[in-house]
């Protein structure tokens, strides 16, 4: 149903999927139930998805957010923008001659390259389709028809913003449309006119940026911890000295999200309690934002435990 950029981990509609839309609506619906009751979702889409999902009509949609341009994609396709902007830069001889690009939309699906010439309208694929023989030798011409033309200096600019709209469009209209008719289930569509598709993609998403001094700020302690105990001034001095993926693993461990509400960091339960056994790691409750952080003798025992309590606490292995 989905694809995950190999660069940025993005996730996006599959052109071509075999999927029903019934499924692509039935997820739409969880992101409804999700904004309705306040819950921050572990994913990461594009802002193309949430340009999507504004009305045209909403105020915070400036022009820059042309769903046809560059900017658009950059989020979420940095090296494809990155080969546009080139494209449309380039001054040194004819176009045609040095690039040799087809007028297509190129996708990967079910382990094929599929090229659609974009002056053709553009079919879903089927069972039939990517059975054939042809599409195990070379790839597929996704439809019938007249062989694609070279971009060119000339219509280098169309097809740009052509390949754009087929890219977060027209490739998945279909899926796209359902997920929106899902996704306004449980939302009075007015109440979009209020955000922007960076405002939007917070409210759903979270945000995925861990502040450790702001983290700080809302923790509260109890059982004999305070914010002076010398534990928990060498926890917050560890806990300072992380990379990004680790905060992120910290904040998971203690409240079972790696991101931040959208209503801030004063919507986090994040509690530090003492326990007396040191020779056990660090657990905690998610449900009630509690990490359990025994009396550590000193600095190295409690970054080490801390590590590895953090970093192995999915799946089923014991440490």
């Amino acid at each position: 149903m989905f694809t995950l950029h190999p660069q940025t981990q993005m996730t996006w509609f599959q052109p071509g999927t075999l999927e029903p839309d019934w499924k692509f609506e039935m997820i739409g619906i969880l992101f409804s139930l999700a904004v309705y009751n306040g819950i921050t979702l572990p994913v990461t889409f594009p802002l193309a998805l949430y340009r999507f999902l504004l009305p045209h009509a909403a105020p915070f949609r400036t022009q820059e957010d042309n769903e046809d341009s560059v900017s658009s994609i950059k989020d979420g396709w940095p090296d494809l923008a990155n080969g546009f902007e080139h494209l449309l830069a380039w001054a040194d001889g004819e176009v045609q001659n040095v690039f040799m690009r087809d007028y297509a939309f190129s996708y990967e699906a079910f382990g094929h390259r599929i090229d659609h010439n974009m002056e053709e309208p553009f079919a879903q694929l089927n069972n039939a389709t990517l059975d054939s023989s042809a599409v195990q030798r070379e790839g597929l011409h996704n439809a019938p028809g007249k062989e694609a033309k070279l971009v060119t200096s000339e219509n280098r600019v169309q097809f740009v913003s052509d390949y754009v709209r087929h890219l977060t469009y027209i490739s998945v209209a279909s899926q796209i449309c359902a997920f929106r008719k899902g996704f306004l289930a449980c939302l009075q569509p007015k109440s979009l006119l209020f955000f922007s598709p960076d405002s939007l993609r917070s409210l759903v998403e979270g945000v995925q940026h861990i502040s450790i001094t702001d983290l700080r700020q809302c923790a509260r302690y109890e059982e004999g911890y305070s914010s002076t105990h010398s534990t928990i001034q060498t926890f917050w001095r560890i806990v300072g000295r992380y990379s990004q993926e680790d905060c992120r693993r910290l904040l998971e461990f203690v409240t079972a999200s790696d991101r931040v509400p959208v209503t801030g960091y004063e919507s986090i339960t994040f509690h530090i309690v003492r326990t007396g056994n040191v020779t056990m790691l660090p657990t905690s409750s998610t449900c009630f934002g509690k990490l359990y952080l025994p009396d550590y003798s000193d600095e190295e025992l409690l970054q080490t435990k801390l590590e590895l309590a953090i970093k192995n606490s999915k799946g089923f292995g014991v440490v």
